[in-house]
């Protein structure tokens, strides 16, 4: 598939500012950093499925599921969090689950829900990252 020169060298710049921006964040920060990004992936994911764009549907889902395992979930320490971590788990795998559905059945409704039922999840992060900085 042909990517014109712009796009390529515009993708170059997101990459180095994003690779500059995981270098210089807190734990806090890169937590920050995954919930940005899955946000990132769960919107052009509906969009991917609405334009019919399967590649794109694929490539979008699979990377919001990297990182809520990866990421998110990898870096959970349910006998720390307790409680918390533990419900944090289970949301995780549950988001799992729902966007391996939602890959299968081009779902817009599923990934919807996906980023509905995160939400709470990423906001509350930012706001103790707003304690933390105050």
């Amino acid at each position: 598939m042909y990517t014109p020169p712009g796009a390529r060298v515009s993708a170059a710049y997101r990459q180095v500012d994003l690779n500059s921006q995981v270098l210089g964040a807190s734990p806090h920060g890169l937590i920050g950093l995954l919930f940005n990004e899955l946000r990132t992936c769960l919107n052009g994911a509906i969009g991917a499925i609405q334009r019919k764009d399967v590649a794109t549907k694929v490539r979008l889902i699979s990377k919001a599921s990297r990182l809520i395992d990866e990421g998110l979930m990898s870096s959970l320490d349910v006998n720390a969090g307790g409680e918390l971590g533990a419900n944090l788990q289970r949301l995780y795998a549950y988001c799992l689950m729902r966007l391996a559905q939602a890959q299968a059945g081009n779902s817009v409704a599923i990934v919807e829900e996906v980023l509905q039922v995160m939400q709470p999840v990423m906001d509350g992060w930012n706001e103790i990252g707003g304690q933390a900085r105050a």
